[in-house]
């Protein structure tokens, strides 16, 4: 039983340590954070919830309507299914339509210059984007944000840019259609690559389980902001160690 007895307090013992990392590293409010049992709403109700939480870092997905206004909405085909248009599939609205909405029959949706007065109001909190990573958009939307702001970009352009223009941080996505090229330059031939040295990732979970992000971790170690996190227990030790931020829907500060 004795030396029984460390392999069953194995797990507990991974647990806590699991525990203890994860409050270390930085929370993410993701898509506003959820509301009662909604996620994924990028509401009003669900920001000023998350604020009441005690989240500092709120992440927000942008869309364009059909008539090109920059909007909050993970994507139309979810935005459509939680207002009742589930027939409408990935069409999307215009403003006024958006704007009349509810989403889960009660939440606000916001557009981005709502989201900018927000933030500049509450000068303590960081917006955190997805979706939307091209610099002169969001110069444009956010143009006093830039140094609470952290920007997932989605390509090695964008991400030169933004890192220029001195956002608060610059997160290169696992999802940037120039991932693979970009990532082997800067890891194989770090000191001929013209480029700005990437220091931030954003992966998803499941990317760790792909050769190509096992190879680039144990070459080199990039700072993690890890998506999306509800259960501890999900995440490898050895992950939750790497992860400074995490984006979650349930899990608070």
């Amino acid at each position: 039983m004795k030396k029984l007895l460390p392999l069953l307090l194995l797990p507990l013992f991974l647990s806590c340590v699991t525990q203890e990392r994860v409050e270390r590293a930085t929370l993410i409010a993701h898509a506003g954070g959820a509301i009662d049992s909604c996620v994924y709403t990028n509401s009003r109700e669900a920001l000023e919830l998350a604020i009441k939480n005690g989240y500092s870092f709120i992440e927000f997905d942008f869309q364009f309507t059909s008539d090109s206004v920059m909007v909050a909405a993970h994507s139309w085909s979810d935005f459509n299914h939680m207002t009742d248009s589930v027939h409408l599939g990935e069409t999307a609205p215009c403003y006024n339509d958006f704007k009349s909405r509810r989403i889960c029959g009660r939440y606000t949706p916001l557009s981005a210059r709502e989201i900018n007065d927000f933030f500049e109001f509450n000068d303590s909190l960081f917006l955190v984007t997805d979706k939307v990573s091209n610099p002169e958009l969001l110069h444009h939307y956010f143009p006093n944000l830039k140094d609470r702001m952290v920007v997932e970009a989605f390509s090695y352009e964008d991400y030169l840019q933004l890192s220029a223009e001195g956002y608060y941080r610059v997160l290169y996505s696992c999802m940037a259609s120039d991932v693979y090229a970009t990532l082997l330059k800067n890891l194989l031939f770090d000191r001929l690559f013209p480029g700005e040295r990437i220091e931030w990732l954003a992966v998803h979970t499941s990317a760790f389980n792909v050769p190509f992000f096992k190879f680039i971790n144990k070459v080199r170690k990039f700072n993690i902001a890890l998506f999306t996190v509800d259960d501890l227990d999900s995440i490898p030790c050895e992950h939750a160690g790497r992860a400074t931020m995490i984006y979650t829907n349930h899990l608070l500060p």
